[in-house]
């Protein structure tokens, strides 16, 4: 069934030489809602974490100013990059 797919999209050359085919697969899908919605949940934990610390306000409430600052800002960069990876992944 794959090198079916592989032929009828890209010529029997692709499915002799073992191209992975993707087209809309519900894969593709998944890695697409994925991703916007790390990237989305990172950039605005970034963009929050600067906002209070720009105002001298606390990230979290009754934890180290700098350890949470620290955290939020270590977790939001994490998230902006796994969604960028899970974008690329398409």
């Amino acid at each position: 069934m794959w090198a079916m797919r592989a032929t009828a999209a890209y010529g029997p050359a692709a499915a002799a030489e073992g191209k992975s085919v993707r087209g809309t697969d519900m894969e593709s899908v998944t890695a697409v809602f994925a991703g916007a919605a790390f990237a989305l949940f990172g950039t605005a934990l970034l963009v929050w974490t600067g906002a209070r610390t720009i105002q001298r306000a606390p990230v979290a409430l009754g934890v180290s100013p700098v350890a949470s600052t620290v955290l939020a800002t270590l977790f939001g960069v994490l998230f902006l990059v796994l969604g960028v990876w899970c974008l690329t992944r398409v």
